[in-house]
């Protein structure tokens, strides 16, 4: 059985088994510091939606690995109701025989004792947390290169791509005259990004040699620290792209522009209208190419995700995302379910759980194909973490809404109510 991030749609029989896997690329689990620990178990809550995700992008044939919450009432019998929204909208499924259900601590080790027998197993990105599983140290340093902010700042230069003015140092060395210089130099204006979690964590703005000390703290000396020129918002748009490489091509797979809510990603705007420019597209291949040529590349296809700004036809890449990246859970369902030419904006929130089946009825109500409204409802992912809030429980779902973004909210308020999908009042489409 071959193990690794494969590209979405091989026609192996997989078995999927996903987890957060980022932290483990750069540091060890079992000296964490505190934040980075309750960010470790943020982001394993998060994943959550994606393992669900995963019945809808999988077929058949394939298996899928979930956190055994879900193999608790009343989540079973959300679950096959999720699953058979996917098959409403004409989309094969990963079948419920098929779903294998694991602790959320442990999870990669309490999965290599059960493996179902598959040709492919692909994992959401190659780390050090499931090393139990692939077993490979070559492409495990690979992955590390690939998704390290300090090699990409390195090296993509030398294959021509634009990236931001990038001083690379160490928490050691922040107090030093090196840093002063470049702070100057950028109007105070920097980002300061260290390795670790994704989703816009470990990435803050500062303005001062002491904001730099007091974000990094908490960690040892010798860290390494990566300083960004910080670029205008007014003048950039900030976008991301999924190329799948091969050693034989690199070609696109989505291209979507970044939505965020109060610093934190929430969500991505897809559609007919988010394209990008033959001169935008020749920059993007050279990241492709950049990969390609540090080994990230299977025969079957690998998953690479990219960051980057635009103005016009200007591009500067900030970071790549060598592993499947959490936006191509919902392009591969509306290519699935044959919503490629609808404005889309896939988004994360929050759904009170003495609600949780109203939301589900909602979904029912709005699905997309048949929706009576001006807009409608693709359903990503759940998670069966409960999120605690004012003594509150919550649930994260995760949804495309295609057509009138408005009109949604208008219904939301008007059927959900406070408690569900809150965070869609703050956003607003702009093509």
């Amino acid at each position: 059985m071959r193990v690794a991030n494969f590209s979405p749609g091989i026609p192996q029989s997989t078995t999927y088994a996903m987890s957060a896997d980022d932290i483990e690329l750069h540091f060890d689990a079992d000296n964490l510091t505190p934040k980075q620990t309750e960010e470790f178990e943020s982001l394993k809550d998060l994943m959550g939606f994606l393992q669900v995700a995963l019945i809808g992008i999988g077929k058949p044939s394939d298996h899928l690995m979930l956190y055994d919450a879900f193999s608790q009432p009343p989540w079973p019998k959300r679950l096959k109701r999720l699953s058979g929204f996917f098959e409403g909208m004409g989309i094969q499924t990963i079948p419920a025989q098929h779903w294998h259900y694991h602790p959320k601590q442990g999870f990669y080790e309490s999965v290599a004792k059960d493996i179902p027998d598959t040709e492919t197993f692909t994992l959401y990105l190659t780390s050090g947390s499931n090393k139990v599983i692939h077993a490979d140290p070559d492409r495990l340093r690979i992955s590390q290169d690939m998704n390290s902010k300090v090699f990409f700042a390195q090296h993509a230069p030398d294959f021509g791509i634009p990236v931001p003015e990038t001083l690379v140092t160490t928490k050691g060395e922040l107090g030093g005259s090196q840093v002063a210089d470049f702070l100057s130099k950028h109007g105070n204006q920097i980002m300061l990004k260290i390795l670790g979690l994704s989703g816009a964590r470990n990435v803050t703005v500062v303005n001062s040699q002491q904001d730099c000390l007091d974000y990094v703290e908490e960690f040892p000396a010798d860290l390494d620290v990566i300083l960004q020129e910080r670029l205008d918002l007014d003048r950039f748009t900030e976008m991301t792209v999924d190329l799948r490489i091969t050693p034989d091509d690199i070609s696109i797979a989505n291209v979507r522009k970044i939505m965020f809510s109060e610093g934190l990603w929430v969500g991505n705007l897809l559609g007919p209208d988010v394209i990008l420019t033959k001169a935008q597209e020749e920059v993007l291949m050279k990241v492709g190419e950049y990969a390609r040529a540090h080994g990230f590349v299977l025969p079957e296809g690998i998953n690479c995700g990219i960051d980057y700004f635009i103005d016009g036809d200007d591009v500067v890449v900030i970071e790549i995302n060598a592993r499947w990246t959490a936006g191509l859970f919902p392009t591969e369902i509306i290519k699935m379910a044959g919503a490629q030419q609808e404005t889309a904006v896939a988004f994360v929130d929050l759904v009170a759980a003495d609600k949780f089946d109203t939301y589900l009825d909602f979904i029912d109500k709005h699905l997309f194909s048949r929706s009576p409204e001006d807009f409608a409802v693709i359903p990503n992912g759940v998670s069966a973490i409960p999120q605690m809030i004012d003594g509150q429980a919550f649930f994260f779902g995760w949804q495309t809404i295609t057509g009138d973004f408005e009109a949604f909210k208008a219904a939301r308020r008007a059927h959900l109510g406070d408690g569900v999908l809150m965070r869609a009042e703050t956003i607003s489409v702009q093509l």
